[in-house]
């Protein structure tokens, strides 16, 4: 299944005024209010000491500085239909079996398999240990980033700005070009360790990769929550709990919960070779041999 946006209507273009500019140029719009209004909300707990925990200023951001600037430039330069086509996609749950194990499972499993070579066994292995990990860590944190973060940030990233970009350039193009972009939304918790933000920008490319692929192979933005969420549930958790290898290597928690990228990393680069850069887009062009 590929994944596709409307047409944007020609007539925006001779509209004037700030509506005529957002339907010109619907990306610059999206980013200039993420980057403004989403990033106000994102540095209250770097800069004040606000009573509630630090978590609730990211859901917020994810909510109202990535999604809703998302969806209101959808409707203004696409129309209303696209609009409701966007939101509908959201709750797209008619696929294959198969892409739910994709998007919750593997890769979990990989960033297991990486800490087990990383990190050896660990360090308590007991039914009580793993039981908790796998409740506590896994399950309770996949649906506290899930639903209020990783659903509706994905909605946007992939669904609105990557896809969009997919209209004029290759999908690994698009991928290219979305992942800096992203990771810069994260840079109030990079504050002090620039190289943390540099580091998600390059794991972020094949991570955009990933997410590329199974929005133009199934159309389910509610996919890409799980996929998001998934991840973050395998290593650092919802930000409000311990994520499952935070919880099972408590002595090397730092490092086990940034193994979650790793996994996206690799599972990613299997999937631009695998796709040969088409990324699961039906009407990209694998590149020409130089031979």
């Amino acid at each position: 299944m590929h994944a596709t946006l409307p047409t944007v209507d020609p007539t925006p273009a001779r509209v004037r005024g700030l509506t005529g500019w957002i339907a010109r140029h619907p990306l610059a719009a999206f980013l200039a209010w993420l980057y403004t209004v989403g990033q106000a909300i994102a540095f209250v707990p770097v800069l004040t000491d606000p009573p509630v925990p630090d978590q609730l200023f990211l859901v917020a951001t994810s909510v109202v500085g990535v999604f809703l600037p998302a969806l209101a430039v959808t409707w203004v330069a696409d129309g209303r239909d696209a609009a409701l086509r966007f939101l509908r996609s959201l709750l797209r749950w008619h696929v294959a079996l198969r892409w739910y194990l994709v998007a919750i499972a593997v890769v979990p499993l990989v960033a297991v398999g990486l800490a087990v070579l990383l990190l050896g066994a660990p360090p308590a292995s007991s039914a009580s240990v793993l039981l908790d990990a796998l409740l506590a860590g896994f399950a309770l944190s996949f649906l506290l980033t899930l639903v209020p973060n990783n659903w509706v940030e994905e909605a946007a990233w992939t669904g609105f700005a990557q896809a969009r970009l997919q209209r004029t350039h290759a999908p690994a193009v698009a991928a290219l070009a979305i992942a800096p972009l992203f990771a810069l939304q994260h840079v109030s918790l990079a504050v002090g360790n620039w190289a943390a933000l540099v580091l998600l920008a390059v794991l972020a490319v094949p991570f955009r990769m990933v997410t590329g692929w199974l929005w133009n192979s199934t159309g389910s933005l509610l996919l890409l929550g799980l996929l998001h969420a998934a991840g973050n549930a395998a290593g650092p958790g919802s930000g409000f709990t311990d994520g499952f290898l935070r919880r099972l290597y408590p002595d090397d928690a730092s490092t086990a919960g940034l193994l979650h990228l790793l996994a996206f990393a690799l599972v990613g680069l299997v999937v631009l070779v695998a796709t040969r850069g088409r990324l699961g887009h039906p009407t990209a062009r694998p590149p020409r041999s130089t031979t």
